[in-house]
């Protein structure tokens, strides 16, 4: 257009640079370059257009000049060329040669870049313009340097008609029109970049990939340039420009997360990527870019503040991190990475008291910070704790709602990064210490406060505020009350009862909310109690009946849910039955229930499915697995992981709810999960040992950042989850751990060390009776019974301990902070086991010349355990108390091992037992776990082992530990040992307290049974059996002691061997006589001592007079074994004195049998100097026989026949104390009332029933020969005679002085002991015998005469039995007023 050629010349005269260099002769050569610049300008000058001209030199930059290629100054001599034609148009035209060159440039620019048309989203050029573009800017660079062009004129060229936004980015670039220069001369440019920009983003979602690259590079510098000029100097004149883009493209951004369109969300994802720290690499400083972002985060919290604070209170629910929109989520991380957690949360405060806020974004905001960063956690406490504190001070509403809007988004995150709200509730008003608690004003202050949130609030936050109140002090108690009415009356309005909530509930606000199903949570927990306990709950007692309406129509149908009935009863089916027995249960719901269970057992035999609902839901779970591990193994920082583990917590939530039960500790379930929950659990477990694999493909244990850490706390933060996975991992670890391969087992001893690392924020374990942490129960689930199992021991405990090594060192804490104490303990024991190397290092000697081979061990395995054995990390644990294996321990794990599976042979076996207890635990120091050198020590860890042992396998029914364990391998060593404490030498002084035998026993037996519970009694009557089983492996001659008085003369000391028999062994079946295994021990034990002393026949004389006046059990029990002990005694004796006498005592015991044996066959015997109980024991084991007759007792002196009756009825009551057949039971009565009538003459016999305890000599026998259970039974004895008595000689015995005083006393007592007892026998046989015997008594009175009571002994029992039984109180006041005449 401004050409100054004559327009007439044809175009085809016009010749271009390429011909005419084209016909130029190749072989001219030029050496003179300022000729062939003058050639060059006089060829332009002839007939040229210099706009076409310009647009031929500037396409064509890159001509091959043939011989000319030499030439490097082909662009500087066009260029020149070109300003010398514009410098002799501008002198024709008499234009400035600045404003020819715009004019001229322009003019060529649009026509390589066109711009779009209005409305029109382009912003690109093509491939072919760019490349024309960027030459055409290089010779507009070089007139820009030569001084012929002016960007004010350029820049006025442009603005008539806006050139796109790349055209714009090229001239900024090649520093010709600056952005800076454009936003100054022309403030409507601000909403065309911010236009552009937005094009740029949307255009960005579809380019081909040739494109990315220039498009993220103008996107980045229009960006830098704007962030640049908008935050460096807030004095500048662009800094306003520049910050009202950058909120143009925000609200744009913030604008697309309600807008549907599919483009627009995925061209802000691509502006979101703008604010990420790396795009503006050193082009900014950090002070800068941290404005910027403290800004941006502004303008969000800010931005369109629609939503009102009561809608805050009501809809935050839905705000969670979970169901934020992934874009703001993307945003928040971004725009808060340079910034600390305390500063945030500090600039968020000073927004919401100087600003309208968008409660959505702030609390959106909150809770990614709350998953991102870990110290959100302890600086949103503190900040919560100054705006309540500064609430109260001053009585600000505003500060009030900020608190619980925070602590309750906070909350809904889930106990992994914040406390439930109703911990936060109680913490903050729950203490006299509380905010509101400093006068009345702040008190009614907090309640104005609850009250007007309570038309907003959801219902969950209600039943917080109503289940844990504030703290009101008493005289303003009528305040709260109206605040309570106030929200029950909500609570009704929505059609929510407190009544809905669960027995054993304590309401939670957190993110469970309102519990889906209490009901359900309720019976869990009353069927785990129930098994514990074996008793209904009183809390079940009492919702039957103060809660009755739950009880009945939410409970019960919980409770009686249709399933397939077990065919062995399980707790459920038990407490089930335990209600019905109490009438908790209508009868026809009760039978609608099991014809329920009846037909489920017929669906599922005809093969039911599950739930598509539970298999949608375990999809959806698996799908975020899945995308949790495509995030691993992108290498996704933790803050990624955290949010998607965030996901699989809601989703979690969705299945499962949770119950706060106000307590740290989870009672485990004993019933096994169903199979959704199951099936949840293996997915769960299955995904962390593939996300761990993912993530050591990339870095090893101690580089992988905190996501298994992150990923427990998820999970722990549903408790209904920690009994299924419990249940599971138990059940790996413990029946298939052999069929677990190595990435599994790697797995599964990572999620066993994280779990211990969070030992501290779990809730502790109730297994039965014991209370434990999660990560040490389930080492309790490595069993070492067999070769399989200990193999899998060892793989699992080298797989913990390496990956708790990697963990440690890669955290710099110390190693026990990820070891479990019991799975290490478990290490020790089976590692020098199975590898004997290893006893080398755990004795600090050489090498041991033992080796053993173990099949399921791979060389592999053997090798990493052993090297890793001698890290010193590792072996340092060992002296750490709880890490140590006490030989205690040691002990129960060895009486585990089933011989017959073991992976030791027997001499293998044999020679590491040996080495344990001689060489590892016995000079091992005492508090090490060892036996400080001392061989009774060593003996008496054992023996309680061994007694602990059969106690176990009494109560598990098991007799698998006596017929495979390794006890006997245990008592042949104990054997030896015991022979090596007999033969060393003992104490003997005055001073000593007693072999270190009966101070173990005595220990034992110490514990005093309660002789009304029946299950006490007969665990105690256990623990006497397994001593008496134990002493009888003893050496005899370790029982009794030689004593040695001053004058040097020894003799037996018996003391504590009497002690044992009168305190332990009269307490033990059968009554009324020690065993026979017993009674020939200690009786040889006495025989072997007594050879130490001068002269063995008089030791034993005196031992054995001593037991007979101190201890008569013992002869009492020999007279009853004698023809079993008389031939091994004499042996023995004959064997030691080499004599064929007997000592003085044992021959008066083999008298005494030959005259009871006599009698027995009707002979006459000689009289025998053995007192009348001895004598009586002789001749009662005679008329134990079958074939006994009673007639050959009437020649029997009265004495020995008392003592008969007393052991008659010691059987009688044996026999219904330990469940013989009826026919023992009739047949031993038949003998007590037959020895009964020889003693009709006299009432010598009273005293034996006679509870006062009177100083008679029978009283002072039975106390020594008769246990307490059986004292106590006298009263059912006494009754069980007299019951099969004929009437006759019924008559005979009331005449008896003091029999009706005896009768109604023992009566009395019958009742005493069936009342205390009733919990533990049949009360229907119970309730037949008490007729009876009361029978017995009316019957006992009418016959007795008025004088067969004396006056006190009447008011006494009139007094007695008024209380509960006033027919026989006034049938004893009626022997006092008539006479009684017998018929």
């Amino acid at each position: 257009m401004f050409s100054a050629t004559s327009n007439t010349l044809q175009s085809s005269n016009i010749e271009t640079v390429r011909s005419l260099l084209a016909r130029r002769p190749i072989k001219r050569h030029r050496d003179d370059e300022k000729e062939l610049h003058e050639s060059c300008v006089n060829m332009f000058m002839k007939h040229q257009k210099t706009s076409e001209f310009l647009l031929e030199i500037t396409s064509h930059g890159n001509l091959n000049c043939g011989p000319y290629e030499h030439l490097d100054l082909n662009t500087d001599i066009q260029s020149s060329a070109l300003e010398e034609e514009l410098r002799r148009r501008s002198e024709q035209m008499k234009v400035p040669v600045e404003l020819l060159s715009v004019r001229l440039l322009y003019e060529n620019l649009q026509k390589l870049s066109p711009c779009p048309d209005r409305g029109s989203k382009g912003v690109l050029l093509n491939s072919t313009q760019r490349a024309d573009v960027c030459k055409l800017l290089k010779t507009m660079q070089k007139l820009l340097s030569a001084g012929m062009l002016s960007p004010e004129l350029l820049w006025q060229e442009c603005s008539k008609l806006q050139p796109i936004l790349e055209v714009i980015y090229h001239l900024h670039t090649h520093n010709i029109l600056t952005l800076e220069f454009l936003l100054e001369r022309d403030a409507a440019m601000s909403s065309w970049i911010s236009d552009q920009l937005q094009s740029l983003c949307v255009s960005m979602t579809t380019t081909p990939p040739d494109d990315q690259q220039i498009q993220h590079d103008i996107l980045t510098t229009v960006a830098c340039v704007l962030l640049r000029r908008g935050f460096e100097d807030s004095s500048h004149k662009l800094t306003e420009i520049c910050c009202s883009i950058l909120d143009n493209m925000i609200s744009w951004l913030l604008e697309s997360l309600t807008d549907k369109q599919t483009d627009q969300t995925l061209a802000t994802k691509v502006w979101v990527q703008v604010y990420d720290v790396t795009v503006f690499g050193v082009c900014v400083s950090e002070d800068m870019l941290q404005r910027f972002f403290t800004h941006t985060l502004m303008r969000v919290l800010t931005h369109r503040p629609i939503f009102k604070v009561s809608d805050a209170v009501a809809l935050q629910s839905e705000w969670t991190f979970a169901k934020t929109s992934p874009l703001l989520t993307a945003l928040f991380r971004k725009i808060c990475l340079v910034s600390s957690v305390e500063s945030l949360l500090c600039q968020l405060q000073q927004v919401l008291e100087t600003h309208e806020v968008n409660w959505r974004h702030v609390l959106s905001c909150v809770s990614c910070l709350l998953i991102y960063h870990s110290q959100t956690q302890s600086c949103l406490t503190d900040l919560l704790s100054r705006l309540l504190r500064s609430a109260f001070d001053t009585y600000d509403v505003e500060k009030m709602i900020t608190s619980f809007l925070l602590a309750r988004q906070a909350s809904l995150e889930g106990p992994v990064v914040f406390p439930s709200y109703s911990d936060w509730f109680k913490l903050s008003f729950g203490g006299a210490s509380g905010y509101h608690s400093s006068s009345k004003k702040s008190t009614v202050f907090l309640l104005k406060f609850l009250s007007d949130l309570v038309p907003f609030e959801p219902p969950q936050y209600l039943k917080v505020h109503v289940m844990h109140p504030p703290y009101i002090r008493a005289k303003h108690r009528s305040l709260l009350q109206e605040y309570i009415t106030l929200t029950k009356t909500r609570l009704a309005d929505l059609k929510v009862s407190l009544e809905e909530t669960g027995i054993f509930e304590v309401m939670n606000g957190s993110a469970a909310g309102v519990v889906n199903c209490p009901a359900q949570q309720d019976v869990e927990k009353a069927v785990t109690l129930f098994s514990t306990t074996n008793k209904v709950p009183a809390t079940v007692i009492e919702a039957s009946i103060f809660r009755r309406p739950y009880f009945l129509s939410r409970f019960l149908p919980a409770l009686l849910s249709p399933r397939v009935l077990p065919v062995k009863a399980d707790a459920r089916m038990s407490f089930i039955e335990a209600l019905r027995k109490a009438d908790k249960i209508p009868a026809a719901l009760y039978t609608s229930y099991r014809e329920s269970c009846q037909r489920e057992t017929r669906t599922q035999q005809e093969g039911a499915c599950t739930s598509l609902e539970d298999e949608d839901s375990l999809t959806v779970l698996q799908e975020h697995f899945l995308t949790l591990r495509k995030i691993i193994s992108d290498g996704a920082a933790d803050g990624d992981v955290c949010a998607q583990l965030s996901k699989v917590s809601l989703c979690l939530r969705s299945v499962g709810s949770d119950v706060e039960t106000g307590s740290d500790v989870i009672t485990l379930k004993l019933q096994p999960p169903d199979s959704t929950h199951a099936a949840i659990a293996n997915i769960i477990l299955q995904n962390f040992c593939m996300c761990l694999l993912d993530a050591s493909k990339l870095n090893p244990a101690n580089r992988q950042g905190s996501w298994a850490s992150v990923y427990l706390k998820v999970l722990l933060g549903h408790r209904w989850l920690v009994s299924v996975l419990i249940h599971r991992l138990w059940d790996l670890l413990q029946n298939q751990g052999s069929s677990l391969s190595s990435a599994y087992v790697l797995g599964l001893a990572a999620f066993l060390v994280e779990l211990h690392q969070l030992r501290h924020m779990c809730p502790q374990l109730q297994v039965m009776n014991s209370t434990l942490p999660l990560s040490e129960h389930l080492s309790d689930a490595l069993i070492c019974s067999t070769k399989s199992h200990m193999a899998f021991c060892l793989r699992f405990c080298v797989a913990v301990l390496s990956y708790g090594l990697c963990r440690a060192n890669a955290q710099s804490e110390e190693l026990q902070k990820f070891i479990p104490e019991r799975l290490y303990k478990t290490m020790l024991y089976v590692m020098p086991r199975l590898i004997a190397e290893t006893r080398a290092q755990l004795n600090e000697e050489h090498e041991s010349e033992i080796k053993t081979e173990i099949s399921e061990l791979t060389g592999r395995v053997k090798d990493s355990a052993t090297a890793l054995w001698s890290h010193k990390q590792i072996r340092c644990l060992r002296k750490l108390p709880q890490y140590q294996l006490s030989f205690s321990e040691w002990l129960t794990a060895e009486l585990h091992v089933q011989r017959s599976q073991d992976a030791l042979t027997d001499p293998e076996r044999q020679e590491y037992e040996q080495w344990a207890c001689e060489q590892y635990y016995l000079p091992m120091s005492v508090c090490d776990g060892g036996c400080g050198g001392d061989v009774t020590q060593i003996c008496s860890h054992i023996i309680s082992a061994v007694l602990d042992q059969h106690t176990a396998s009494k109560i598990s029914r098991s007799s698998c530990e006596h017929t495979d364990s390794c006890l006997p391998d245990l008592l042949s060593l104990l054997q030896v040992l015991l022979y090596q404490v007999a033969v060393s030498p003992q104490k003997t002084s005055e001073n000593d307290e007693g072999h270190f035998l009966w101070d173990l026993i005595q220990d034992r037996c110490t514990v005093t049974p309660d002789l009304y519970n029946i299950g006490h009694e007969l665990e105690y009557q256990q623990i006497l059996e397994n001593v008496s089983r134990v002493l009888v492996m003893v050496p005899a001659v370790l029982l009794v002691t030689v004593r040695t008085d001053t004058t040097g003369r020894k003799s037996l000391d018996c003391d504590r061997l009497m002690k044992h028999i009168n305190d332990v062994q009269r307490s033990c079946h059968p009554a009324g006589h020690l065993s026979l295994r017993l009674t020939a021990h200690f009786l040889k034990a006495v025989l072997s001592a007594s050879v130490s002393c001068e002269r063995p026949a008089d030791a034993v004389n005196d031992c054995l007079s001593q037991f007979s006046v101190e201890c008569p059990l013992m002869l009492l029990s020999a007279g009853r074994w004698w023809s079993h002990l008389s031939a091994v005694l004499r042996s023995q004796w004959r064997r030691l004195t080499r004599s064929d006498v007997l000592p003085k005592q044992l021959q008066m015991l083999d008298d005494c049998y030959v005259c009871g044996r006599r009698l027995s066959q009707g002979l006459v015997s000689a009289v025998t100097s053995a007192p009348p109980w001895l004598q009586a024991a002789c001749l009662h084991s005679f008329l134990e026989r079958p074939d006994s007759d009673f007639k050959l007792l009437e020649e029997t002196n009265r004495p020995v026949l008392l003592f008969l009756f007393v052991y008659s009825v010691m059987e009688l009551i044996s026999a219904h104390l330990y469940g013989q057949h009826s026919g023992c039971w009739k047949r031993a009565r038949e003998t007590s009332a037959s020895l009964f009538t020889y003693l009709l003459e006299d009432s010598d016999w009273l005293p034996l029933f006679d509870p006062s305890g009177s100083d008679h000599r029978l009283s002072h026998f039975t106390s020594r020969v008769m246990s307490l259970r059986m004292l106590r039974l006298m009263p059912f004895a006494f009754y069980s005679i007299l019951t099969g008595l004929e009437s006759e000689v019924l008559m005979r015995i009331v005449r008896s002085v003091g029999f009706l005083y005896t009768a109604a006393v023992n009566y009395r007592d019958l009742n005493k002991l069936f009342l205390n007892i009733s919990n533990y026998d049949d009360g229907s046989q119970q309730h037949q015998v008490l007729l009876e015997a009361r029978q017995v008594l009316i019957n006992i009175i009418s016959l007795s005469s008025a004088d067969s009571l004396t006056l006190s002994q009447r008011r006494q029992l009139e007094s007695d039995y008024e209380q509960f039984d006033s027919e026989i109180s006034a049938a004893l006041s009626s022997t006092s007023r008539s006479d009684v005449h017998f018929t």
